[in-house]
């Protein structure tokens, strides 16, 4: 068989699982087998697929294990029988195929590269009730540009989506899908497959994805808890693979949808490239999150939270931060073009001891959506007032790993003190004589 399909069931649906059979059946592509492995579900589940199944007159197979072990555990226990297949895919149990969903796929991938090894495609979203979501022509655009992305951004953010079709042989080589993660087991197995080639993307709508039905991921996994479990899951791959960086930039955001973009760009027009931006939004409640996921940077980690407070956002921000260096932003704040390059190159010239380096920073006052220059405050008046609670100091360079990221008990307006005091003595602190960061004042 050319392609291997493998149909994970935990507990689904009865009218859900017949939906998603009938379509596999009504493949007009016929070279494929079908793996069905019940992982541990419920009787009402069991006795639909065991019904279901007598519509298919493709190759199948069931493998009905008692136990549920989770979805990782199930798609390799499936794909063990299918590894003679070239091709792999698996399916959900909630979502509808179109007749050409595999011919489509199988297709693109034949004209693809050899080192091409997934493709994927555009999807339809249908409710709980199998009606089709309808959403404004914007949107779509929206969506198809998130899902047109570079390779290397699948560091940042899962685009692939639930149509896709892979090389058996890079699924070998990637090591199949991890139980790490749990809940975002597909992003983190993109991330491993896509180190071993390139993938193709088919602009054509040729499935549907059942969106709030009651076993879905989306109606029982908190988005924050998907956001957090991905990014960990990609930190962990890049530190894994040595994808490290000089500096990672912690970015806090609360509601600064205006000066964002502004924000992200300073930092993307760095001359120093390689860093790492980890943006965490605070619960915000206009469309800093939009604005967030509309930025393709693969060096961006993007956590959406609740509204945690700033101390417990930045608190959960610096787990994900891998580089040398850690410097604090927010999202109303921005850099001089060299800022990094300048502070890097003057902190690894200090004496080993010296954990931050505490540069001026200049103040921009904010008067009806116009900026007026202010003073520059300079870093070396900090040397005298460092444990004052109305001190406030930014542009500091620190070494993450001289950092403690207990925030127990910190005010969310004590943040930027805090850490600044774990370190301000002679030995540990070095000022230089350059404004490379601008604080707006509102």
């Amino acid at each position: 068989m050319k392609v291997g399909v493998v149909l994970p069931v935990y507990h689904q649906e009865r009218e859900y699982i017949f939906e998603c059979i009938e379509s596999v059946e009504k493949q007009t592509f016929r070279d494929f087998k079908l793996v069905i492995v019940l992982d541990g579900p419920n009787d009402e589940t069991v006795t639909a697929i065991n019904e279901a199944s007598k519509l298919l007159t493709i190759p199948y197979e069931i493998v009905d294990r008692k136990v549920n072990l989770g979805i990782s555990p199930t798609l390799n226990e499936g794909f063990e029988l299918l590894l003679d297949c070239p091709y792999l895919t698996w399916i959900s149990s909630d979502n509808r195929h179109d007749p050409n969903f595999l011919e489509r796929l199988v297709d693109t991938m034949d004209q693809a590269s050899k080192e091409t090894v997934l493709v994927y495609s555009f999807y339809r979203r249908i409710d709980q009730h199998g009606t089709p979501i309808t959403y404004t022509k914007a949107w779509y655009e929206y969506v198809e540009h998130f899902m047109t992305r570079k390779k290397e951004e699948i560091f940042q953010n899962c685009f692939i989506g639930a149509s896709f079709l892979f090389r058996s042989e890079a699924f070998s080589k990637a090591g199949g899908y991890r139980g790490d993660f749990p809940n975002v087991q597909d992003h983190d197995f993109w991330i491993r497959l896509l180190q071993h080639g390139d993938f193709v993307l088919l602009r054509e709508y040729i499935m549907e994805y059942r969106f709030n039905g009651r076993y879905a991921l989306t109606t029982n996994i908190p988005p924050e808890q998907l956001t957090m479990e991905s990014m960990a899951s990609s930190i962990d791959i890049q530190k894994r693979i040595g994808k490290l960086t000089k500096v990672s930039i912690l970015l806090y955001t609360h509601n600064h949808v205006k000066t964002i973009d502004h924000a992200l760009n300073s930092i993307l027009q760095q001359t120093l490239s390689d860093f790492q931006i980890v943006v965490v939004d605070d619960g915000s409640t206009d469309f800093t999150p939009d604005s967030i996921h509309k930025t393709h940077e693969s060096r961006m980690v993007p956590l959406l939270l609740n509204h945690r407070g700033k101390a417990g956002s930045i608190e959960i921000a610096l787990d994900y931060c891998i580089g040398e260096y850690v410097l604090f932003m927010t999202g109303e704040d921005w850099l001089d073009p060299q800022a990094l390059e300048q502070m890097v190159l003057r902190m690894e010239t200090l004496p080993s001891q010296t954990d931050m380096l505490v540069t001026n920073h200049k103040i921009w006052y904010e008067r009806r959506d116009r900026l007026f220059p202010g003073p520059i405050i300079k870093g070396s008046r900090y040397e005298n007032n460092a444990f004052k609670k109305t001190t406030q100091p930014y542009a500091v360079l620190y070494k993450l790993k001289a950092i403690q990221k207990d925030l127990s008990g910190v005010s969310d307006d004590q943040v930027v003190n805090h850490f600044f005091s774990q370190h301000a003595n002679a030995e540990n602190m070095h000022w230089m004589n350059m404004a490379l960061y601008h604080k707006r004042m509102k």
